[in-house]
């Protein structure tokens, strides 16, 4: 999400597409004070966030084990980022990509919200860094052991986040076609480490 909210950043007028906070100031701003007419590209990102994080609820209800539940939830993902590659390289029109992407960070933020135990927000830092700061003071004055570990998740997802930011920024100078591909690489990768890593479990198990 930090990658990719570089790419909308640079690309579509300071627009987020993880921080709908920051849209609906930027929105409210410039609809005082430019009108409708500057104001309305911050639209279209925020309906497509919101149909996307109503479609992804449901995502979250298919009947299947969690672990075969989230290999078909990262499924979804590389499908919609090879499609934002698609739309990224054929220019599709501003307002259907920022519609598009949209819908992506709500599918993401809904179904990729868990590091371990710990309920993390992979596209808004505000609520991980005072979580982060929080967990920090329990596990040192409070002596939680599990504070520590939730700190630990908390400063990886932030520092995941600014990771991303950077690749897009200086690697790929936030050329949309580059970003979406390495994202969609990237989740493949995932997919087959976590397939590789089941199947050697169930090895395990029959040989035991």
């Amino acid at each position: 999400m930090g990658s990719i909210d570089a790419y909308t950043f640079q690309n579509f007028n300071g627009s987020f597409v993880s921080a709908q906070t920051g849209n609906l100031v930027v929105f409210a701003y410039e609809y005082a004070t430019k009108g409708w007419a500057t104001a309305y590209i911050r639209v279209p990102v925020l309906l497509g966030f919101l149909l996307g994080a109503f479609i992804s609820q449901g995502c979250k209800h298919i009947k299947l084990s969690p672990n075969r539940r989230f290999n078909l939830l990262l499924f979804f993902s590389i499908i919609f980022l090879a499609f934002l590659t698609f739309a990224a390289a054929v220019h599709m029109p501003k307002l259907s990509m920022l519609f598009s992407l949209g819908m992506f960070s709500g599918y993401e933020l809904t179904v990729f919200n868990r590091i371990g135990a710990t309920s993390v927000n992979n596209g808004i830092m505000t609520g991980n860094l005072k979580n982060f700061a929080n967990n920090v003071y329990e596990a040192i004055f409070s002596h939680d052991r599990t504070a520590m570990f939730k700190a630990g998740h908390f400063l990886s997802a932030i520092v995941t986040f600014i990771l991303g930011i950077m690749f897009s920024a200086y690697l790929f100078h936030a050329i949309g076609t580059e970003v979406f591909t390495f994202a969609a690489l990237l989740n493949l990768v995932l997919l087959a480490a976590i397939h590789i890593h089941f199947r050697l479990g169930k090895r395990r198990e029959m040989m035991s």
